[in-house]
């Protein structure tokens, strides 16, 4: 049964504002999140030229631990602070910050403890010796700034301080590479240790120059308090944890699957073409998410003001992902050999199908929102876990039937699989309705991308360009009647940053 009507919801604010102010956190994010993708790369690759082969598999084994253990300990304080710093009053802010970064730091020390605690089975485990404890105790301290440094950007979302988490997202990966590449350099492999705790502290430091400040709690906060007020954004965060390891094992099997099936080079194309399609085209759904889930929590408790937004979001989200779609099954080849090489370039039927799939996904990620804004933690994880094992079936059926080009055509069918289970799920449990035109634009923007695919194949990358231009047209029409401004004015909205924070 969905949540009682509370009658001090805020108001929706008017459309064509609340359109801009999106546009605004989607252009700050989308280029925070393409500025973070580019040091990543200029990292590996200097990683690659000074450490070689040796330097990249140590960094990889040593990060995959430390993503490994952060994901537990980061349990507490993702999405579960971020929804209830959404919804909590004015007043009350200041406390519940308190119990957050009080949170954070009890995360911390176990994440660091736990780690320092197994360091010489870590060390055992990954490299079959006890020579690398020393490097596993050192981690704990990483492993503890990355925790607060999770913390304090969960508050800032959560305050829509949107512009102080851009900021300090920026400039801590800027000045982790800033830090970390003359240790490359001059230490080699021995580097690898110092340059993970410096990339940590790196961040852990640009999240504090421009945190939060809030007034200090009227009464002195006292453990079982804090235990208490916590605990409602803590099982939330357990149940995203689960959900998160459970997919990401079910994508495992998958992987080895198609390594035994198809042979590693067949297992790198997918992981390559999956990267490019949910990592670069899915930066504008990760921009989205970071204003979205906090004003979706902040109306949860009203079903006709999250139906409203709702259909908003799915709008202006479609809008947005129309011309991205089609150039990218314009440009599939160019963007291979870009990111990536010649080589690479049998995946491209995989990224052309996969790709129009992200309509699906898009739609989809706004219904799987309200599921979080209502804090239905189990609901979620059994919805994600269905998801996944959905997933699996249909990548193995159709790879075995099309080989790559079928793994394209998996990735669509399960996001429309997705949208199905999260539609109906929002309609029977949640009482919620989507209005008209927030179905069938959707429906008649697929089917656009669907037939600029076609194109694509059939006759080469000139046969989606019309598309391109239709996708074009209709995105500044469709803006320009949601801000009720020009196309000049549109893309200023977009790029100039969001002025909350």
């Amino acid at each position: 049964m969905a949540p009682q009507m509370r009658c001090d919801t805020p108001a929706a604010p008017r459309r064509s504002s609340l359109s801009s102010r999106v546009l605004k956190v989607m252009g700050l994010f989308s280029g925070v999140q393409a500025l973070t993708i580019i040091c990543s790369i200029v990292r590996t690759k200097l990683v690659a030229i000074w450490l070689g082969p040796a330097g990249i598999g140590l960094f990889g084994l040593y990060n995959s631990v430390m993503d490994t253990i952060c994901s537990v300990t980061q349990a507490g304080t993702g999405t579960g602070v971020i929804r209830e710093l959404a919804m909590a009053p004015r007043e009350a802010l200041p406390r519940l910050v308190a119990v957050v970064r009080r949170w954070g730091w009890a995360l911390g020390l176990a994440g660091a403890l736990l780690t320092l605690a197994l360091s010489p089975a870590l060390s055992r485990f990954t490299f079959g010796d006890d020579n690398h404890t020393g490097g596993f105790i050192a981690l704990s301290v990483a492993v503890m700034l990355l925790t607060l440094s999770s913390t304090e950007g969960a508050i800032f979302q959560g305050l829509k301080r949107y512009t102080r988490l851009a900021k300090s997202s920026v400039w801590g990966a800027v000045g982790g590479l800033a830090v970390s590449a003359p240790m490359y350099y001059f230490w080699g492999l021995d580097s690898v240790i110092p340059s993970l705790l410096a990339y940590a502290a790196a961040i852990w430091i640009c999240r504090g120059l421009y945190h939060e400040k809030t007034p200090s709690p009227d009464s002195p906060l006292g453990l079982k308090e804090t235990f208490s007020a916590g605990k409602g954004f803590a099982m939330l965060g357990i149940y995203m944890t689960v959900t998160t390891f459970a997919t990401n094992a079910v994508s495992y099997i998958f992987m080895s699957y198609l390594n035994h099936r198809g042979g590693v080079e067949a297992a790198g194309f997918y992981q390559a073409g999956f990267t490019l399609v949910n990592r670069y085209v899915g930066l504008v759904l990760v921009a989205v998410g970071m204003e979205y889930l906090p004003r979706l929590s902040e109306v949860s408790r009203s079903p006709r003001r999250t139906e409203l937004f709702l259909s908003h979001e799915i709008i202006l989200i479609m809008l947005v992902m129309f011309p991205v779609v089609t150039i990218f099954v314009a440009a599939d080849e160019l963007f291979v050999r870009l990111l990536y090489d010649k080589a690479f370039l049998v995946m491209l039927p995989f990224v052309t199908w996969a790709v129009i799939g992200t309509i699906f996904r898009a739609w989809s990620w706004c219904l799987a929102y309200v599921i979080l804004a209502k804090s239905d933690g189990a609901v979620y994880l059994v919805t994600e876990l269905l998801s996944a094992i959905v997933a699996i079936g249909l990548n193995i059926l159709f790879y075995d039937r099309w080989g790559i080009r079928g793994l394209g055509y998996a990735y669509t069918l399960w996001y429309l699989f997705y949208l199905a289970e999260v539609w109906l799920l929002c309609r029977s449990r949640y009482r919620l309705r989507i209005r008209r035109n927030a179905i069938w634009l959707p429906a008649m923007l697929f089917m656009a991308c669907a037939g600029a695919a076609l194109c694509r194949e059939l006759v080469g990358w000139w046969g989606a360009l019309p598309f391109v231009i239709l996708s074009l047209a209709v995105s500044a029409s469709g803006l320009r009647r949601l801000l009720g401004v020009g196309p000049a004015r549109i893309i200023e909205k977009f790029v100039k940053p969001a002025k909350k924070g």
